[in-house]
């Protein structure tokens, strides 16, 4: 069969030749970003293709849609895999112009779009935050009669956090708009507004496979995302097995995931929070968790869960059941860009648990704030045998590359 691969992530981290079947011919499609700068091994990632397309601006651009279209009316192909968060909706309209099996767009749409996947959830009895579409001024003064301060703003389609806005009182609302045309002529600005709730916040991440969830599990995230993007260091570990919200929270996930209606073979990322009087469903999606997920998944399950999707939808699964629990306990930290500039970074000292130190930043480097939730100069992965062993080595491990990491800031920074 005649398989095109639309693609985001690190080729160095995703074998497709190994996981799809011997007589499968694979078509790829893929990010700049994704390949490496070294020739030698450039050459060895796209080696094996029957065809390769390299994009710049991948996310953004209506490149790889038109690629794809030119590549099937050659090659007419029977399957179509993508896996990045941003390629869902693309690839959904592809297989709905091809006649090809999969998700389609209409069904994609429920879990990126999150006033439809809202709408769908209300229906099915899942609590969520009060909200209202915006797509003008109009829209957002009415919002904040509806809802009251606070309120966060955000894109519909958005992700990672990224054009959130909290807005607090009518300060603020005056500053927004003043910033932001919200529609430009007609256009509409495809925003949302949402009840904003104090909150802890849970992700549950898991895999649907012959239609049956296997793998739902939640972990414990130390700061919103929104507190994140400005500034703040992120943890998130397993919950226990024991810990006795892990019923609720795998409960109400498996509930929204049924009434969105996921496809047989499937990942999903799902974020709950956790208010004053309960729990609060946010919005799920159809793919692997960003940051450290996918590591925090393989250390946890021993399972690596984009190979393990890729195989299923190629027809080439792995032998053996997948595991309803993990093996051992897991997480990870990621350390955001503080603005300045890098003069040392010395030897990071890391607790002996520490199964994965990703440093992105080196002397001479300038830092900014961060763009998003999973924006990071550095990340850890630990294990554990309980969550407090993980958490604690994790914040060990942060000091560690505090002491090690010499930034100095700005001088209208520094005089804050």
């Amino acid at each position: 069969m005649k398989v095109l691969i639309l693609n985001r992530f690190k080729l160095a981290r995703v074998d497709y030749r190994q996981w799809a079947r011997p007589a499968d011919e694979l078509y790829l499609i893929t990010s700049s970003d994704s390949v490496s700068a070294d020739e030698t091994a450039r050459k060895s990632e796209l080696a094996g293709f029957a065809h390769t397309e390299i994009v710049d601006d991948y996310a953004d651009s209506a490149m790889p849609e038109y690629l794809a279209h030119r590549l099937h009316g050659e090659h007419a192909f029977g399957r179509l895999l993508a896996m990045s968060e941003f390629d869902l909706l693309r690839a959904g309209r592809l297989r709905d112009a091809w006649g090809v099996s999969g998700q389609s767009a209409a069904e994609a749409l429920l879990f990126r779009d999150k006033i439809r996947m809202k709408e769908v959830l209300a229906e099915s009895g899942v609590r969520i935050t009060g909200y209202r579409a915006v797509d003008d001024a109009t829209d957002l003064v009415l919002a904040v009669r509806a809802l009251g301060f606070p309120l966060v703003v955000k894109p519909r389609l958005g992700a990672a956090s990224v054009g959130v806005t909290l807005l607090e009182n009518q300060t603020d609302l005056d500053a927004f708009l003043a910033r932001n045309p919200l529609s430009v002529g007609d256009a509409p600005a495809h925003l949302m507004a949402e009840s904003f709730v104090s909150h802890a916040l849970f992700h549950i991440d898991g895999i649907v496979d012959a239609g049956e969830v296997k793998v739902c599990w939640p972990s414990e995230q130390t700061r919103s995302c929104l507190e994140i993007t400005q500034g703040a260091v992120c943890l998130s570990t397993f919950l226990d097995a024991d810990d006795p919200r892990l019923r609720t929270l795998r409960d109400i996930t498996v509930r929204a995931v049924k009434a969105l209606g996921i496809e047989e073979t499937a990942l999903f990322h799902a974020e709950i929070f956790e208010s004053a009087d309960g729990f609060v469903f946010n919005e799920v999606g159809c793919r692997v968790g960003g940051a450290k997920i996918r590591d925090q998944l393989e250390h946890g399950f021993d399972l690596d869960p984009i190979e393990w999707y890729a195989r299923a939808y190629l027809g080439n699964p792995r032998p053996g059941a997948v595991r309803s629990e993990p093996v051992q306990q897991t997480g990870y930290a990621l350390v955001p860009p503080r603005p300045g500039l890098v003069e040392a970074l010395g030897e990071v000292e890391l607790p002996a648990s520490i199964r994965l130190f990703e440093s992105k930043v080196g002397p001479g480097d300038v830092l900014e704030r961060p763009a998003s939730s999973t924006s990071a100069i550095a990340s850890f992965v630990a294990v554990g045998a309980t969550q407090a062993d993980v958490v604690r080595d994790l914040d060990a491990a942060v000091v560690a590359l505090n002491k090690a990491l010499v930034v100095r800031e700005p001088a209208a920074e520094a005089d804050r």
